[in-house]
């Protein structure tokens, strides 16, 4: 079975749970990447027998350009996580430039709108199946849930330890 995965941190890791599925995977999750990205990159698929949809958090906003990420061949393509922006506004003068605007018109109604829009979108492509690890009282459309996994097995694989990376494999393992 020819396997796509598209997420953000939570499947970006190779060597963690998508590796331990045991078919042939294609992984282009990145790490960092809000819900937008991750819609952009579900339009050019093609030719595979399942998708795995790993959502990001509603709070994460777009940005073309990250200043404290751009440089970075890893997350080069972040976007902005809410409580990032505020602890690196405190040690860089770009992010609290984007702190003080975002304070002033961030609209949580509007970003979770949104992220609600992309989601119906790409829950309509068949053959895919939506897990997250952020909040679920934030994420609660989405089914598969493993926040408790993250939260119970921290390590430094996709946040979680082998085990919780063996825990996740397997419980996607039976939906395939």
């Amino acid at each position: 079975m020819k396997i796509l995965i598209i997420g953000d941190s939570f499947s970006a890791d190779k060597n963690g749970w998508p590796s331990m599925l045991g078919h042939q995977v294609t992984n282009i999750s990145e790490n960092g990447i809000g819900e937008f990205k991750i819609f952009l990159k579900a339009k050019n698929t093609v030719s595979f027998d399942k998708i795995i949809f790993n959502h990001t958090s509603p709070w994460r906003v777009h940005t073309r350009v990250h200043p404290i990420h751009k440089n970075n061949p890893e997350r080069s393509n972040n976007d902005f996580l809410l409580n990032d922006v505020e602890y690196h506004s405190k040690i860089n003068k770009d992010m609290k430039i984007v702190d003080e605007y975002l304070k002033k018109y961030y609209d949580p109604e509007y970003q979770q709108e949104v992220y609600n829009l992309l989601l119906k979108e790409m829950m309509c492509i068949p053959n895919s199946i939506h897990i997250t690890f952020h909040d679920a009282e934030d994420t609660q459309q989405i089914l598969h849930n493993y926040n408790h996994v993250y939260k119970q097995y921290p390590g430094k694989i996709n946040h979680m330890s082998y085990e919780g990376n063996k825990l996740i494999a397997d419980s996607i393992g039976i939906l395939l």
